[in-house]
């Protein structure tokens, strides 16, 4: 999946690392008792959560390009499965914050600690990520892995 001759996986990449990050940040202002941190971190979170959802659709459409024998699709594999627990991490950082019937002093701290294990996840995939672009030349790299057809 390309735009201009580029591919869109690792364009819409950046987003989510941004939002996210931003997210994380606000979700342990918010468990301090920061005002707005919440709402800031809500919003903040929501956006990366559609943009890592458009990143992941591109991502599994470029993942055809792998040869299914290879090195390079054992680390997509991991890839994948460390950014949709990043991903589930994050979502349960939302839902737990915005849920009616929680404690609001409890439903930020358990926020604030998805979030923190969402970002660690997010840094390990962007790592694997980087792995197969720099390593396997997947996306167009040197070293390629692709099909041939």
């Amino acid at each position: 999946m390309r735009l201009l001759g580029h591919p869109i996986h690792p364009m819409l990449v950046h987003f989510p690392v941004v939002f996210w990050t931003v997210a994380v940040g606000a979700y342990v202002a918010a468990a301090f008792g920061v005002e707005k941190a919440a709402e800031v971190a809500k919003l903040s979170n929501g956006v990366g959560l559609i943009m890592a959802g458009l990143a992941m659709i591109a991502g599994l459409v470029e993942l055809r390009a792998i040869d299914d024998a290879s090195e390079a699709m054992r680390v997509a594999t991991r890839h994948m499965m460390v950014m949709a627990t990043a991903w589930l991490c994050f979502m349960l950082a939302l839902v737990l914050t915005a849920a009616a019937g929680i404690d609001p002093a409890t439903a930020q701290v358990a926020g604030a600690l998805f979030a923190a294990a969402g970002f660690l996840l997010m840094g390990t995939g962007g790592w694997l990520g980087g792995r197969l672009v720099y390593e396997f030349g997947v996306g167009g790299g040197v070293r390629s892995h692709a099909k041939r057809r």
